[in-house]
């Protein structure tokens, strides 16, 4: 298990989790938010299988994604883990959970898995809250459960078949009064150097990009 790190974790409060799950959001998508931050870590994996000396690289606040694969712009069904940036909800880190990626909970409140692009990595998020942690653990097997969910290929029933073969009505778009205001909005006029400090996002820019 990971200790926390030279960053500060804090439980994070509904409605940031809230403002988080709002940036991820679309059609046909799940979105759930964990209840606290965490530190995201990295190591490679020797010959034997082990990790190595894991490295911190990040603090955010994990968010798991099902998109549901059922629009014109996204039609394959995945699983997504998203560290994303407290205060601003920007991705720091994103990746697949798919059969190959070996989600596990190594201890009450670390996670690991592998990573799509390079199985001979791995990342690991350590929660600072161990009910948070259990019920973002709970989220994770509850969608990797379904073989649709990470790429693995079912049976197809005999009433999916007949249900494609019938030709689909296109859905009425919906009228302006059933869509909602933007939620957790916040409107900012204006960015200065100062919030470098506050943001990783921030941050990356380079010495020479002005931002006052």
């Amino acid at each position: 298990m990971m200790k926390n790190g030279p960053f500060k974790v804090h439980v994070y409060a509904s409605w940031c989790t809230t403002q988080v799950e709002c940036c991820f959001k679309s059609h046909k998508t799940y979105v759930y938010g964990c209840h606290c931050l965490a530190n995201l870590y990295f190591t490679d994996v020797s010959q034997d299988g082990k990790p190595g000396r894991w490295e911190l690289a990040r603090t955010g606040v994990p968010v798991l994604i099902l998109d549901k694969g059922e629009t014109r712009a996204r039609t394959r069904r995945m699983v997504h883990v998203v560290l994303a940036e407290r205060g601003t909800g920007f991705a720091l880190w994103k990746d697949v959970i798919d059969n190959l990626s070996s989600y596990q909970k190594s201890a009450v409140t670390f996670h690991t898995m592998h990573l799509s692009s390079d199985h001979r990595r791995m990342a690991g998020l350590s929660f600072d809250v161990p009910d948070a942690a259990q019920e973002f653990w709970e989220k994770v097997e509850e969608l990797i459960s379904d073989p649709l969910n990470i790429s693995l290929s079912v049976p197809k029933s005999s009433k999916s078949l007949k249900k494609k073969n019938r030709a689909s009505k296109p859905k009425p778009l919906p009228g302006k009064s059933e869509i909602s205001l933007p939620c957790c909005f916040q409107h900012v006029t204006s960015v200065g150097s100062g919030d470098k400090e506050r943001f990783y996002s921030l941050a990356t820019l380079g010495p020479d990009c002005d931002i006052d």
